[in-house]
């Protein structure tokens, strides 16, 4: 019984191995179309660009000390170019992270292009504080 098994799987694996190589020379023909990439057009993408940029009013008690952070900001940028902001990462100050949060929420973009149509994006901001 065991014997009749294992020449049955034997003569599956041959007639799978005769099929194959019989393909295989259909196979060049239609080489060309099964791993074809790509397309036949280009595309031209461009980012999201700020075209304002106000700067953050810093309190005066930021003024009488030095003070030197940086946070990332990760702006969602829709096809009007209107936006949602958050912070990434935090500044280490509350008040500083509320202040360029209020500020990114002032900024205006130009919306990112693909093909010559406003497409949404997302761009990360690093902003930086240095007050000397």
């Amino acid at each position: 019984m065991s014997f009749g098994y294992t020449k049955g799987i034997y003569l599956a694996s041959i007639a799978c191995l005769l099929m194959l190589f019989s393909m295989s020379s259909a196979m060049p023909s239609l080489a060309g179309e099964l791993y074809k990439v790509g397309t036949s057009e280009s595309v031209k993408y461009s980012d999201a660009l700020p075209v304002e940029c106000p700067h953050p009013e810093i309190p005066a008690l930021l003024h009488e000390e030095c003070y030197k952070s940086s946070c990332l900001a990760r702006f969602c940028i829709n096809c009007e170019g209107t936006h949602e902001v958050t912070l990434v990462s935090s500044s280490g100050n509350d008040e500083v992270d509320e202040i360029a949060l209020k500020t990114l929420r002032r900024w205006k973009f130009k919306p990112a292009m693909l093909n010559g149509k406003p497409v949404q994006s997302v761009r990360k901001i690093k902003v930086e504080f240095e007050v000397e």
